[in-house]
């Protein structure tokens, strides 16, 4: 209901445990979607992924290009972000940054889909 009031109607959630009407179950590693469909993805998942290079991988089919993958992780340094960006293929890396959610020590990563 947030984004709604931030000008953003066109949202789709997945998760591992059905929560309609916002969020449907489907299994990240496989999502339930054509290519090149979605402007963004965002995940604060990627630590939990069984296999994280699967994971990254279907974000950038299901994202078009000049889309966006972010990320979100606990707070790391500069070799943990390296290796999070080593996972992608097809985007290109924009920038980190450090920041607070709910309380807790984050780092955003903002990857561009390139092809």
């Amino acid at each position: 209901m947030a984004l709604s009031h931030m000008g953003v109607h066109d949202v789709t959630g997945v998760e591992l445990i059905d929560s309609p009407p916002l969020v449907s179950r489907a299994d990240p590693h496989n999502l339930p979607f054509f290519d090149h469909v979605f402007d963004l993805a965002f995940t604060a998942h990627l630590a939990e992924a069984l296999f994280p290079s699967q994971f990254v991988s279907e974000m950038e089919r299901a994202v078009r290009p000049n889309g966006v993958c972010v990320i979100v992780v606990e707070e790391c340094g500069d070799y943990e972000v390296k290796e999070i960006v080593g996972l992608f293929m097809k985007s290109r890396f924009v920038n980190s940054i450090n920041v607070t959610l709910t309380g807790l020590k984050m780092t955003r990563i903002l990857m561009k889909r390139t092809s």
